[in-house]
Parts: C-alpha cells; sequence; structure tokens
C-alpha cells in the first residue's frame, strides 16, 4: 500500500466511516458580495476529519485538485489574490458606508458604484489586455500571461462561464462577475474548434435554437457585385461547428457569424469628491494607478453588460473546406472583395433563418414556410435596405410584400433626396437580370426586351417618386424638348429595336451579373445594448430594441419610424455634393431627409411633423426676427429645409441634391445652397436665407437676381401664417410694392433695380 492509501484506511478506522465533511486546517474563509468562499491557492492544504472521512473517491480527487493548484499557483503570480480582493473590497466599502449612515451602495446600472484598491488595479489591468493586441505565444507580457492564467482559475471555479444577458446583467457592483464576463467573451474571440462550447448566455441573447431544428446543407452562389455583408438565411448554432467549401476560392471572403457588431468597451472613469463620475467625452480625465492601489481615489466602471461585449465572430476562409463557429452562434453573414466571376460556396451545420426577399418570395411562400425556419433571428431585405430583428417579430407579420415595400421606398427616397444613385441606375450600366435584359446599341444603353414586366423592387422604386411635373406654358419649346424621364427620375434612354444583324455591337446576349457594378444596401440591426445612444449610423445602423416597431406597417404608415430614418439619414451625409451644408445643423438634414420620406411615402404634411416648431418660426417672423438660424434648436432649423420642400416640393429636394455645378457662388455660409435651390425653383430664395440669418456674399445676389424673389407678403402668410414683409440689402424696400396685388407686375431683383419707382395700379 502507498503512504495516502495507509493515511486514508487509518481515518477510516478512527471516525467510523460517517458522512463526508471536507474542510481545511487553519482555513481562513472569506466571502464575496455574492457569498463565493474566497479560496486561496493553498496546494498543501490538510484534510480534517469532522462529521465523518472523505471517500476513497472524494480523497484522490483531493489530490488531484492539489496538483492542479500547484500547477496554477507557478503561472499566476500576484494576480490571483489581488483580483479576488475586487469583491471582498466591494463589500467592505459597501459594509463601511452603511455603518457611516450612507446606506447600500447603488446598483451600477442606475446609482454609481465605485471601486479603489488592488483589486481595481487589476481590472483595468486586464482592460488594457482585452483592449491590445497580444496573442498566445506572440509578444505577451509577463503579467498578461499572469493575468489570463488568474482569470481562467476564477472562470473555472464558476463553472465556465458567468451568465449575461437582457435579464441578468452584469454591472461594476458586482466587479469580479463583471471581469469574468468581458475575459470569456475575449477568450471566444480565439478559441479552436475542438475547444468549441455553446454558452449558456447565447439563451438570453441572441437567443435559443430549438434543440430539434433541423441542421441543412445549402448551396449558395456569392456575386461581385454585392457589396458589404452578404446575407445567407443561415443560422448557426451556439457551439456547433460549421462547414464551408468553396468550389474556386478566389478574392478575399469573410465568413462572419452574429449580427450584433458593436463592442461594449469599458468606460473607466474617476469619481469626484462627490461620488459622481467625471466623464468628460471631450476632455477625458484619466485615472491614477497610484492613487487606486493607495485606496485614495475611486473609479467606476461606466458601462454595465445586459450581453456580451462581443457577439460577432469573423473567419478569414483560406481553404476550400474550413470549419467555424462560435459560442453563441449567430446570422451567417459573407464578405466577398476581388472577385471578378460569381462563386459557388456549400455550407453545412446551420439551420435556416426566417428570410424574406423582396421580388423573390411571396406572401404565400412567407406565411406557409419562411415564417416557421426556427432561427431566433430573421432578415427582410429588398435592393435598398435590409432589416436584421428577432423572428419573434417578423412572425407577426401576414403582408410581408408590403411592408418590404415600405422599407424600400424609404431607402429610395433616401437615396434621392441625397443625391444617391439607386441599385438600377447602377444595374443599367453593365447588368440585366433573367427578365430585364440590356445590351449596348450604337454606343447607347439600350433595353433588349422593353416588353418584359418589370419585377416587384423595380415597381417598388418606381412609386418611390413622384410623376414629373408637366411643363408649364409658355416655358418655350426649349422646355418643352428636353428628354422625358422614366419613373425612377433618369432621363429615357433610346428603345431601339435591336435589329437582326449579328454584327450589333456588345449587345449583350445571356444574363449575366459577373461585371455588375457593386452595390451595398443599407444595413439596420436590432440589439439589447449598443455602443452610444438608442441608436446610431454607420454600417450597419445599430438600435436598441426597435425590431416591433420596425416591422408594423400600421405604425409605419401613419407615423413612420423616425429612428431608424433619422440613422438612414446620417448615412447620407450632407448629400453627395455637400450642398445642405451649414453650420450646426448635424442632427438637422439627416432629419429633413426623413421628414421627404413621411411626405412622399405617408402623405404626411411637413408642417403637421413639426407642429410646434413651425408655430414658433411663425410667431418669430411675425416679431421679425433675423437670427432664427443662430437661435435656433434642432427642431425649429428643420423647419428651414422643411419650408422649401413644402413650398417648392420634394422634386425641387432631388434636383439640388443632384446638382453637380460647382461654380456656386461660396464666400458666405449661405451662397451654395441659396443659389443652387433658387436655380432649381427659378426663384431668388435671398430673402428667405436673410429671414434666417444666413450671411450671402454680393455673388449670391447677383447670381439670384434675375428671378422673382421669394417669399412674398402674401407667400409668407400661407407659409407660416403672416409676418413681416421681406426686405433685401440689395433689393427694394418699397413699402408700396405688393406682388400679391398685381401678379404681372412681379419682377426680379434686376428689374427692380433698373425700373424707376411707380405707383400700382388700381385694384
Amino acid at each position: 500500500m502507498t503512504k495516502h492509501v495507509w493515511m486514508f484506511a487509518l481515518m477510516v478506522a478512527l471516525c467510523g466511516g460517517l458522512q463526508a465533511q471536507l474542510t481545511y486546517q487553519n482555513a481562513k474563509v472569506e466571502t464575496d458580495s455574492k457569498g463565493h468562499v474566497i479560496e486561496k491557492l493553498d496546494y498543501n492544504r490538510k484534510l480534517v476529519a469532522t462529521n465523518g472521512i472523505p471517500t476513497a473517491a472524494e480523497y484522490r480527487a483531493e489530490l488531484q485538485e492539489r496538483e492542479r493548484m500547484k500547477k496554477v499557483a507557478a503561472k499566476v503570480g500576484p494576480w490571483f489574490d489581488a483580483i479576488q480582493r475586487l469583491e471582498i473590497d466591494q463589500k467592505k466599502g459597501e459594509e463601511k458606508h452603511d455603518q457611516d449612515g450612507g446606506g447600500l451602495a447603488g446598483d451600477g446600472v442606475k446609482e454609481v458604484v465605485g471601486q479603489t484598491g488592488a483589486g481595481m488595479v487589476a481590472y483595468i489591468e486586464a482592460m488594457r489586455v482585452f483592449q491590445s493586441n497580444t496573442t498566445e505565444g506572440g509578444s505577451v507580457s509577463r503579467d498578461a500571461k499572469q493575468l489570463k492564467a488568474a482569470l481562467e482559475e476564477l472562470l473555472y471555479r464558476r463553472g465556465g462561464e458567468v451568465v449575461c444577458g437582457p435579464n441578468r446583467g452584469v454591472s461594476i457592483k458586482y466587479p469580479l462577475e463583471l471581469l469574468l464576463v468581458r475575459y470569456q467573451s475575449w477568450k471566444a474571440q480565439s478559441l479552436p474548434m475542438d475547444e468549441l462550447y455553446a454558452a449558456k448566455s447565447a439563451d438570453l441573447w441572441p437567443g435559443k435554437v430549438p434543440d430539434d431544428a433541423e441542421r441543412v446543407t445549402k448551396k449558395l452562389t456569392l456575386y461581385p457585385g454585392e457589396g458589404g455583408w452578404i446575407s445567407t438565411g443561415l443560422y448557426a448554432p451556439p457551439g456547433e461547428v460549421i462547414t464551408i467549401k468553396c468550389g474556386s476560392l478566389t478574392g478575399n471572403l469573410t465568413a462572419r457569424i452574429g449580427v450584433h457588431s458593436d463592442a461594449l468597451n469599458p468606460k473607466i472613469v474617476p469619481l469626484d469628491e462627490n461620488g459622481n463620475p467625471m466623464d468628460d467625452p471631450y476632455n477625458p480625465v484619466v485615472p491614477s494607478i497610484s492613487k487606486i492601489k493607495m485606496g485614495w481615489e475611486q473609479v467606476t466602471d461606466n458601462r454595465p453588460l445586459w450581453r456580451w461585449p462581443e457577439m460577432c465572430r469573423s473567419f478569414k476562409i483560406s481553404k476550400k473546406r474550413q470549419e467555424i463557429g462560435h459560442v453563441l452562434g449567430g446570422v451567417l453573414w459573407f464578405q466577398w472583395n476581388g472577385g471578378s466571376r460569381p462563386m459557388e460556396v456549400e455550407v453545412s451545420g446551420c439551420v435556416l433563418m426566417p428570410w424574406f426577399r423582396l421580388g423573390i418570395d411571396t406572401n404565400e411562400d412567407w406565411n406557409e414556410r419562411i415564417s416557421k425556419y426556427p432561427a431566433p433571428w430573421g432578415e427582410l431585405q429588398t435592393k435598398n435596405i435590409i432589416l436584421t430583428v428577432q423572428s419573434q417579430h417578423l412572425r407577426k407579420v401576414k403582408n410581408m410584400v408590403a411592408l418590404a415595400q415600405w422599407w424600400g421606398k424609404a431607402a429610395a427616397i433616401m437615396h434621392r433626396v441625397s443625391g444617391r444613385d439607386l441599385p438600377t441606375d447602377n444595374e443599367a450600366k453593365n447588368f440585366r437580370a433573367a427578365k430585364r435584359e440590356w445590351g449596348i446599341l450604337n454606343k447607347k444603353l439600350v433595353q433588349l426586351n422593353p416588353e418584359a414586366t418589370p419585377d416587384t423592387e423595380e415597381l417598388v422604386r418606381a412609386a418611390s417618386m413622384p410623376a414629373p411635373k408637366p411643363a408649364a406654358e409658355g416655358e418655350g419649346a426649349a422646355l418643352a424638348a428636353k428628354p422625358a424621364v422614366n419613373r425612377y427620375g433618369d432621363e429615357i434612354l433610346e428603345q431601339e429595336p435591336v435589329p437582326v444583324d449579328p454584327k450589333t455591337p456588345k449587345a449583350l446576349k445571356k444574363p449575366s451579373r459577373e461585371n455588375e457594378p457593386k452595390w451595398t444596401p443599407i444595413r439596420i440591426v436590432d440589439d439589447t445594448q449598443i455602443s452610444v445612444g438608442a441608436g446610431h449610423s454607420g454600417y450597419p445602423i445599430m438600435c436598441i430594441l426597435w425590431g416591433g416597431g420596425m416591422t408594423n406597417l400600421a405604425g409605419l404608415q401613419k407615423a413612420g419610424s423616425w429612428g431608424a430614418l433619422h440613422e438612414i439619414g446620417h448615412n447620407m451625409g450632407h448629400g453627395v455634393t455637400g450642398v445642405f451644408q451649414l453650420p450646426g445643423n448635424t442632427e438637422v438634414v439627416n432629419n429633413f431627409f426623413g421628414t421627404c420620406v413621411m411626405n412622399l411615402l405617408n402623405g404626411t404634411a411637413f408642417p403637421r411633423i413639426m407642429a410646434d416648431s413651425w408655430n414658433d418660426i411663425a410667431q418669430a417672423a411675425k416679431a421679425g426676427k433675423r437670427d432664427l438660424w443662430a437661435t435656433g434648436n434642432n427642431s425649429t432649423r428643420l423647419v428651414f429645409y422643411m419650408t422649401l420642400a413644402h413650398h417648392f416640393g420634394v422634386e425641387s429636394v432631388v434636383t439640388v441634391a443632384n446638382d453637380k455645378y460647382d461654380k456656386y457662388p461660396a464666400a458666405a455660409t449661405g451662397d451654395r445652397l441659396c443659389c443652387t435651390w433658387s436655380k432649381a425653383v427659378k426663384r431668388d430664395l435671398t430673402p428667405y436665407f436673410e429671414m434666417w440669418g444666413l450671411p450671402l456674399s454680393k455673388s449670391a445676389y447677383a447670381f439670384t437676381q434675375d428671378w422673382v424673389p421669394w417669399p412674398s407678403a402674401s407667400e409668407q402668410e400661407k407659409l407660416f401664417g403672416g409676418g413681416p414683409k421681406l426686405d433685401s440689402r440689395y433689393g427694394s424696400d418699397d413699402d408700396e410694392l405688393d406682388f400679391a396685388a398685381c401678379p404681372e407686375e412681379k419682377k426680379t431683383r434686376r428689374q427692380l433695380r433698373e425700373r424707376p419707382k411707380h405707383v400700382l395700379p388700381p385694384k
């Protein structure tokens, strides 16, 4: 018998085989704020029998645990004890705070919780390591290696994972749990496929995949013209390996699992004397590590977590057969650059997700089959825009075609009013689908099959813009001779019949998408927590739990989706040419684009969109104020743009946005926009810009002088319900001049300066 077995036999004889209860001699027990026992890495600890003796299996397990801890102790250095102090320090701090009469500390979400001491120093160092580019086997400092080993041991003692999700948030109130959530998320980004596991947190967010959901194999065709993230209609289950096979791997192909792209980095800031975070985004205050270590300064992590801080994982596909996977699972997307011909990809191991594509799927397809696919997330896709929301919202929709059309039209109007092309504009350059065949004839693009029925997406875009206004009488033959425009607002291309001549130059004879210009649709992704705000622009646009509203067609048709349109508008910038840019309108132009959508799509009148602000401007105009822009807020400045669209129509906005003329005056703030919009509507808008206090140069007045000034007194009455007459530094201030009383006497600024004063004819 070995020495250990003799010891075990002796203990059995002495204790009579009572039930086991393990304790350790001279063990000093501390508990953290969650009640967990804080154990030291004591691999020489001694077992002492209390109410009995351990079984042979328990004793062997104890010996193995001692050996394991001996190895861990050699790796962790001082970090293990320092990190464990996090919640001990927190618990003692709360108790002292309570004894001093301050009550218990806050929850770290609505109420600030501060931390200090060696534990918080370890927390900050861990954040530094997570956000660095260090990897095992590479340039990793000794401290980083020890820290990683300590966190690995602490995570092991928590069962391998700290669960975090929408109903299980973690804050600095429990700093050790918050640190471990960040660590397990960081670790999952480089986990080998043979160590993959299904995270328990995945059931909370992004959601649970039914156990009986069928794992499928699906073949996909990727096209060079598809920009951004390419949808697949597939969902990777948490912790399961997905196989990617490529017949001929060309270009740079990336597979991405997960839709929630925002990284929730920590926001570590010091507290002031009153216990408030010193969080200044413009002048960040850097915590003092030495003061924190000595307990002289408290800091907090102002970012509680309601999901893992990193939800997505990307894989560069470098082999014709490659395995990928993620502990959280998620929607599968591809990103492909550098290819010149379509590429076939086969994916195995995913489940199908509700994925509706306008122009491809029907309402019958959706209700009978697609909506029943088991993935917890789904997508609504048009050529212009793609929404990724929880499947529970999409499954409530019965008329998916109408919902997709609303969003397709909204995105199309956004592109038009900001001066951007639509997919059809790009496709027509060098693309034809099976139903819409294009070719080159006499160096011009022609439609080889003009009788083909347009697809659903084309009809959506066609309805997104009003029909062009007919030419007014007396505008001359030149205007009447202008080329007609098609339903997209573009000039109609010649559609001559294709001759039966085999030498027809460059006429396309077979459908092809090889040389299709790149097109990246707008993407919106719903989430439970994002990096900033309730929503933010970018690719993709991220928002917090807007899925229910974005899929409620009745609500969209009544009031639109202000938040989504706001963020899409941000992506449009100030228009392609920057023509709408004025000082202080970062949160104005994007909303203006959204109001154009609501006006054209829902028929919402501009004054009704911002009724209060419209009335405020009316009162200011009546009072004769001339600094409306400088003194206004985002809402009142929005009225500046909406008034022009209200009076001249959204068609004028499209004309302004697409005006590429680059010789406009630009000496003063308002010059370019004033001249561009004046040219578009053939009216002199300098009085309107003066009313708002936007500076104009003499060059702008000279540019607009051949058009009638706007608004006249009667037009101002119509716009704002009255107000003083507008004059001009370079125009007429003749009180007797009343354009409304004598329409035939409407004159331009040039004419007003050149003719002598006159008395109006009798009414």
